[in-house]
C-alpha cells in the first residue's frame, strides 16, 4: 500500500512540482495551502509523513510544527521541513522535526530522505522508490538536454538578427529607417530577456542552476543594473537614482551576475509600471547571520538588503503574493496595459532564495510600490591592491584576438564589432585551425601570443571544448596562459561547467554585445600578465652547449630529467628542515641541470634559492621553491613534446639527419 504524504505549501508552483515528483514515486499526496489547513488535514487523514514549508500566510511552518506535536492525534507523525538557508536560524529545537531540507531541493535527495523516514514500512516501497529515482534522473536528463538544445536553437538566429541590427545602426539611415531598426532592436532585446528568464527558471526548478562564489565590488552589479535601465527611464522622463549606505563593505564574495540580474529585473519592472516621478534603488546592511547550532554570529557573513521604490500604479493586496509566481502579473486580464509574461519576478524569487535571502513587496494601489530583497554574502578577506594606471591603459589598448567561429554570419558580426573597438582579429573556422594558429604564434616567442581567444563551443572538426583543452596542453610546453572566453548559444549550467572544466576562463552567451564582451575582457587584462617574457627553454642555447649535436642533447635531456626530480625533493626537504647549507647545495645542482638544458627561467629561480642558502636567509624559500616547481614542470612539458627535436634538427639545417 502506498504511503500518504501531506504537503503543506503555499506556492502553487512548488506544490505542483513536489506533487508530481512524489506521485511518480508512488506516494498518495494531499495538499494544504497553509499551516491552519495543514493542521486540519493532518488530524483528519493521519498521513505517514508531513512535508512542511516554513514561510506561509496565516500560520507559518514553525508554529505549525509546535501545534502538531501538542495534538495527541498528530504528535507521532514525522515532519520534514523544507526551509531556505536563512530560515534555519529560526528552527525550533527538540525532536519535533524528523528532517530538514534546503529549498530549492533536489528531487533525488527528497526521495532518499523520505525513504529513510519511512524505511521499515515494507521493502516494496523501497523498490518503488529506487525505480522512481531512476525515472526522475532520466526525466531530469531529458529536460536538461531539451533546455540546452532549445537555448541553442533560439539564441543562434536571434544572435544573427541582433548582430546585423547593430551593424545596420552603424550605417547612414533615414529617420524612418532608424525608427524601424530601433523597434527591431527593442523587440529582439525583449525576446532575448524572455528566453533567458524561461530557461533559467526551468534550470532552477530541476536543480541545474548554481551560484558562483567570487570576490567582487558590490557597486559593480548595482551600477550595471542602473546603466541597463537608464535608457528606459530616460525615454519615460523618470528619475532613476541610488542610495547606498556608508557601512556597506566595498568588496564581498558571492555571485555578482545574479545580484545584477535581480536588480535589473526589479528596476526595469518598476520603470515599466511607473508613468511619472521616479525609481530609487537603496542598499543597506542587516545583522550578520546566526549559526543555528551555536547561536553565534558569523562575522564573515553579511546580509545586504536591497529596496527598489517607485511612484507607479501600485499593487492590490490580493496580488502581492501571487505576482512572485510564474506567468502572473498585477493585471492578469486580457485587456491589460503592460506587456510581459510574468516570469521576471518568479525568477527573481528563485535567485534570491539561492542567495540565502527572501523577497517581498510593500504597496498601495495608486501610491507606488517598494520591492525588498535580502541576499547573503561572505565578507572579502583582503582588500585588493589599487589598480595601477598602466592596467587601465592595458584594458583599453588594441588587442590581438583569435576568433574561433564557424558561422560566416557570426564571423562578420564579431569581426566588425571588434575592429570598430580597435582590436586586431584573426579568424579560425574551427577549433583545429584555432589550435594551429595558437601554436604557430607561440613558436615565435612569448611576446607573439594572442592577447585573447574568443572560442565558439559548437564547431565542426574540433569543437571549442576540445580546442581549449589542446591549447592548455600546448601551454605546458610553450609557457604562459592566454585567456579563453567561450561564446555559445548553449546557456545551461551543464555547458558552463563543461567550459570551465575544459580550461576556459570566462563565458558569454550569444547574442554577444560588444559592451558585454569588453566587460568580460577587463578582469583578464587589468591583472598582471601571466605570460612569461621568455619561453621555458631557449633551444638554441641548449644546442650551443652540446655543440649543435641534437642526439647528444637528447641524451642530456633524458639524464637530466631523471635526475631533476630527486634533486628537487632534496631541496624541499632542506627547506622543511631550515637547513641553509643543504638548500644552497641542492639549488646549485638544479641551477646546473636547468642551465645545461637552456631552461633560463628555471635556472634563474634556482640561482635565487642558492643565494638564499648562501646568505642563511630562507624566508622566501618556500615561495621560490613553488615557483621553481612550476618552471621545471614547463621544462619537462617542453621536452615531452616530440616537436622540439624536429625544430632542433631543422635549425641545424638537417645535419643531424
Amino acid at each position: 500500500m502506498s504511503k500518504k504524504i501531506l504537503l503543506v505549501e503555499d506556492s502553487r508552483t512548488e506544490a505542483l512540482r513536489t506533487q508530481l515528483i512524489l506521485e511518480r514515486a508512488g506516494y498518495q499526496i494531499t495538499l494544504a495551502a497553509n499551516g491552519k489547513e495543514g493542521l486540519f488535514k493532518a488530524a483528519m487523514e493521519k498521513p505517514d509523513v508531513i512535508l512542511l514549508d516554513t514561510l506561509m500566510p496565516q500560520m507559518g511552518g514553525f508554529e505549525t510544527v509546535g501545534r502538531l506535536k501538542l495534538d495527541p492525534q498528530t504528535h507521532n507523525i514525522p515532519v520534514l521541513i523544507l526551509a531556505a538557508e536563512d530560515e534555519r536560524a529560526n528552527m525550533p529545537s527538540g525532536d519535533a522535526i524528523a528532517a530538514v531540507m534546503r529549498k530549492p531541493f533536489d528531487p533525488t535527495r527528497l526521495l532518499n530522505k523520505l525513504d529513510e523516514i519511512t524505511k521499515g514500512n515494507g521493502g516494496d516501497l523501497h523498490a518503488e522508490l529506487l525505480r522512481a529515482q531512476h525515472q526522475v534522473e532520466e526525466a531530469k536528463k531529458s529536460r536538461t538536454d531539451f533546455l540546452a538544445n532549445m537555448s541553442h536553437e533560439l539564441r543562434t538566429p536571434l544572435h544573427e538578427i541582433m548582430g546585423m541590427t547593430d551593424l545596420l545602426l552603424g550605417t547612414e539611415l533615414t529617420s524612418e529607417q532608424q525608427g524601424f531598426i530601433n523597434t527591431t532592436r527593442a523587440s529582439s532585446n525583449a525576446l532575448l530577456s524572455l528566453i533567458g528568464d524561461v530557461i533559467e527558471f526551468s534550470e532552477i526548478e530541476v536543480g541545474q542552476l548554481g551560484l558562483e562564489e567570487k570576490e567582487f565590488d558590490l557597486a559593480e552589479p548595482i551600477e550595471r543594473a542602473i546603466e541597463i535601465a537608464m535608457p528606459y527611464a530616460t525615454d519615460k522622463g523618470l528619475d532613476l537614482s541610488t542610495r547606498i549606505a556608508a557601512q556597506i563593505p566595498k568588496r564581498v564574495v558571492g555571485d555578482a551576475n545574479r545580484v545584477r540580474q535581480v536588480l535589473t529585473n526589479l528596476v526595469t519592472n518598476a520603470i515599466k509600471f511607473t508613468e511619472r516621478g521616479g525609481v530609487v534603488l537603496s542598499v543597506n546592511s542587516e545583522q550578520s547571520a546566526v549559526n543555528s547550532d551555536t547561536d553565534t554570529v558569523h562575522s564573515s557573513l553579511l546580509t545586504v538588503r536591497f529596496a527598489v521604490r517607485d511612484t507607479g500604479i501600485g499593487i492590490p493586496a490580493d496580488r502581492r503574493e501571487i505576482i512572485f509566481e510564474p506567468f502572473q502579473q498585477v493585471d492578469s486580464s486580457a485587456t491589460r496595459r503592460f506587456g510581459g509574461m510574468g516570469m521576471g519576478l518568479a525568477l527573481a524569487k528563485q535567485l534570491v532564495t539561492l542567495m540565502g535571502g527572501k523577497i517581498w513587496a510593500d504597496s498601495q494601489p495608486g501610491q507606488g510600490s517598494t520591492f525588498h530583497f535580502t541576499a547573503q554574502f561572505k565578507r572579502a578577506t583582503v582588500e585588493p591592491r589599487p589598480a595601477a594606471a598602466a592596467s587601465a591603459g592595458k584594458a583599453a589598448q588594441n588587442l590581438e584576438i583569435l576568433l574561433a567561429e564557424d558561422s560566416p554570419t557570426n564571423q562578420l558580426i564579431a569581426v566588425a564589432n571588434l575592429k570598430k573597438a580597435g582590436h586586431a582579429v584573426t579568424v579560425a573556422n574551427n577549433g583545429r585551425i584555432a589550435v594551429q594558429l595558437f601554436e604557430e604564434r607561440g613558436r615565435r616567442g612569448a611576446r607573439s601570443f594572442f592577447d585573447l581567444i574568443l572560442m565558439d563551443v559548437a564547431m565542426p572538426e574540433m569543437d571549442g571544448l576540445e580546442a581549449t583543452k589542446a591549447i592548455r596542453e600546448k601551454e605546458k610546453a610553450l609557457g604562459g596562459h592566454t585567456p579563453i572566453i567561450a561564446m555559445t548559444a548553449f546557456t545551461t549550467k551543464e555547458y558552463r561547467d563543461k567550459c570551465a572544466a575544459a580550461g576556459m576562463d570566462a563565458y558569454i552567451s550569444k547574442p554577444v554585445r560588444i559592451d558585454e564582451l569588453t566587460k568580460t575582457f577587463e578582469p583578464f587584462l587589468s591583472r598582471e600578465s601571466e605570460t612569461p617574457t621568455v619561453a621555458p627553454v631557449a633551444l638554441q642555447d641548449a644546442l650551443e652547449i652540446v655543440g649543435g649535436d641534437v642526439d647528444l642533447l637528447k641524451s642530456a635531456v633524458a639524464l637530466s630529467l631523471r635526475e631533476v626530480t630527486g634533486q628537487f625533493e632534496e631541496l624541499k626537504q632542506a627547506l622543511a628542515q631550515q637547513n641553509p647549507k643543504a638548500v644552497e647545495a641542492s639549488a646549485h645542482r638544479l641551477k646546473g641541470i636547468m642551465g645545461n638544458l637552456g631552461a633560463t627561467a628555471a635556472r634563474d629561480i634556482a640561482q635565487r634559492l642558492e643565494t638564499m642558502g648562501e646568505q642563511g636567509n630562507l624566508a622566501g624559500g618556500p615561495a621560490a621553491a613553488q615557483e621553481l616547481d612550476g618552471a621545471i614542470a614547463r621544462v619537462i612539458a617542453f621536452f615531452s613534446d616530440p616537436d622540439w627535436e624536429k625544430r632542433a634538427r631543422a635549425s641545424q639545417g638537417g645535419a643531424d639527419g
